[in-house]
């Protein structure tokens, strides 16, 4: 599974007859009181808004507005009202008539990406369980063995690294397309923290060594890069990249996104692929 999702696609969960309108899935909303060890808890999930998704099938669920949605490769999305909230022994669980959420409170590693999030969460129905992750990102202490591509630079986003992460991600130092404009430079961080990758024209190796906990440490004979021509806008990005890399000195996350910060108060936007 990538972070970004963007591959989730109507779906598998069959929580309502096939062909079946949206608003026909929906049911009066019915709450019940729970009793004994269970503490009630708000129907539209935890800060409003709630997403979570697993492989192997692949699942997003959505928790919003009193409502459980769910989306899966085989079948058209689905929403079923909450008609039953409440948290038991660390677990917070939503129910509708069909279908039932179990949110636990304990870190939960995507089989697909590595990456770790606050809670592990299961979605059971009558005929099927699936497992996966929620909650919120837990930034990475090291960046060791990772590898992206910049989406924007200085503010400027950059076209090539928005794209939707396909198979070509395995190599993104190498345009699949030149004549697409995807030329965005990449970034390789291997399993020292030494960096290598692609400027938008030219390969570069070394010149920083990433640390943990957003450190950045300039190496002192410096890196080295093909000398390589480009045309046009390939090497207008080329030109801005290698300075703004050149200036790095911490890196942090914001969401999905790995910023890269400059001695010069400007960043680098970038995201993971594999």
């Amino acid at each position: 599974m990538r972070f970004s999702a963007p591959f989730f696609r109507p779906g598998l969960f069959a929580l309502c007859a096939a062909g079946a309108a949206l608003a026909g899935c929906a049911e009066p909303r019915t709450p019940t009181t729970p009793e004994g060890k269970e503490t009630p808890v708000a129907a539209t999930g935890p800060k409003g808004v709630y997403e979570a998704r697993g492989n192997e099938p692949f699942w997003n669920m959505t928790l919003a507005d009193g409502a459980l949605s769910v989306e899966t490769p085989d079948g058209p999305r689905m929403a079923r009202v909450i008609r039953h909230a409440y948290s038991e022994n660390g677990t917070r669980y939503y129910e509708a008539s069909d279908v039932k959420a179990a949110l636990t409170a304990s870190a939960c590693t995507d089989s697909m990406t590595g990456q770790v999030f606050t809670d592990t969460v299961t979605l059971t129905s009558a005929t099927k369980t699936l497992h996966g992750c929620g909650g919120v990102l837990v930034p990475p202490n090291s960046l060791n063995d990772t590898r992206w591509v910049v989406t924007a630079m200085d503010g400027r986003r950059l076209r090539g690294g928005n794209f939707v992460p396909d198979t070509d991600d395995s190599a993104t130092d190498e345009n699949p397309n030149p004549a697409a404009d995807m030329f965005a430079p990449t970034l390789d961080i291997n399993d020292t923290g030494k960096i290598s990758g692609s400027d938008g024209c030219n390969r570069y190796v070394g010149g920083l060594v990433f640390g943990p906990k957003g450190s950045v440490t300039p190496m002192p004979a410096g890196g080295i890069s093909t000398l390589m021509a480009c045309p046009g806008k390939q090497n207008d990005i080329a030109n801005t990249f290698r300075p703004l890399l050149n200036s790095v000195t911490g890196w942090t996350t914001d969401g999905t996104h790995l910023v890269l910060q400059t001695s010069g108060g400007k960043t680098i936007r970038l995201r993971q692929v594999f």
